[in-house]
């Protein structure tokens, strides 16, 4: 073989490698650029998925806590009821004689005027003081106190009616100069208010 025809067998070699080198190049690149692309899609499912399970454990807990909140809510609502209810019955227990009580009021009113028409010392107004102090020791037992409305005690709107007025230098302004009729309380609550008259300067 001539030195000629070995060039040109070199140069055809040479230029077979220089075209099927390429070809290769851009067959591995393509297999991955596939592979990338493979993966990536496999990335954005994987990365969907995943938004997706953290929507719904987000949904999950908003759920949660509403349904704790309206738990806390109804917890809440049931104690208070309880507790109102407790107080209404204990309430109920209190003041159950409150009707009994008001009905003998008058009578004890009755029977203090007749004290005031006995003479000092006598054997009736004895008795008719002896009565007063049981009929109040009994009330007193079933929670029955008398207001203090004595002459010179401080007005108080709270346990005092005033339904008259005065204007004496001999007392402070806002008290009481005269106790028309008695006030009571029952356990706490004032079940007739004391009837006074006011000085007012």
């Amino acid at each position: 073989m001539s030195e000629e025809n070995k060039e040109n067998m070199q140069q055809e070699e040479g230029v077979k490698i220089n075209i099927e080198t390429p070809e290769a190049e851009v067959a591995e690149n393509a297999e991955e650029l596939q592979e990338a692309e493979n993966q990536a899609e496999e990335t954005d499912m994987g990365g969907g998925e995943i938004g997706i399970l953290k929507k719904q454990v987000e949904n999950l807990e908003n759920i949660l806590k509403e349904k704790n909140e309206e738990i806390l809510r109804r917890a809440a609502d049931l104690d208070n009821y309880r507790k109102r209810l407790t107080k209404e019955t204990e309430d109920k227990v209190r003041f159950a004689n409150q009707a009994v009580v008001k009905d003998f009021l008058p009578v004890i009113d009755n029977i203090e005027m007749a004290l005031q028409h006995t003479e000092e010392g006598s054997p009736l107004r004895e008795g008719i003081e002896l009565t007063i102090k049981l009929f109040k020791d009994v009330l007193s037992r079933h929670g029955v106190t008398e207001i203090n409305s004595e002459i010179g005690t401080v007005f108080d709107p709270a346990v005092h009616e005033a339904i008259m007025m005065d204007n004496l230098a001999e007392y402070e302004n806002n008290t009481v100069t005269l106790c028309v009729q008695k006030g009571y309380i029952l356990n706490d609550r004032v079940i007739r208010p004391a009837k006074v008259k006011v000085n007012k300067i």
